[in-house]
């Protein structure tokens, strides 16, 4: 004997596969050129596909979140408040920020490095020698 549960989900499943949505109704990346639209069931299982995938802008968002509660973690155990005679607190740290735990994407830090000093080039601010190591 089937439970509610079972019976209620068989039901929604059958309902979903009932339910058609035209094309006219659907942004262009879920058309259906042969069937003119597709069913609920078919546009949930679609939808769990794209959630399923990660961009790379939210695994790059995702790495800077990371990164900006370690370096807040920091400067909470490193700030040291003092107050002005003004009355105004003022923020110093008893030594600087250890980068070495954050995550980084060392190909593209190269390509911003190697812009970077591209553009010094070209806008006349160092020249070759400079460049040399001596």
């Amino acid at each position: 004997m089937k439970t509610v549960e079972e019976m209620l989900k068989e039901l929604e499943v059958a309902t979903q596969e009932m339910l058609f949505v035209p094309n006219d109704l659907l942004p262009e990346s879920f058309h259906d050129n042969v069937r003119g639209g597709r069913t609920l069931a078919r546009l949930n299982e679609m939808c769990e596909e794209l959630s399923d995938t990660e961009t790379e802008h939210q695994k790059t968002k995702a790495i800077k979140a990371r990164n900006i509660e370690k370096l807040s973690k920091q400067f909470e155990q490193k700030a040291i408040f003092t107050t002005h005679k003004g009355g105004t607190d003022f923020v110093d740290l008893e030594s600087g920020f250890d980068y070495s735990d954050n995550e980084v994407d060392e190909i593209q830090l190269h390509r911003n490095m190697a812009a970077l000093v591209g553009g010094m080039v070209n806008g006349g601010l160092i020249d070759a020698d400079d460049l040399e190591e001596e």
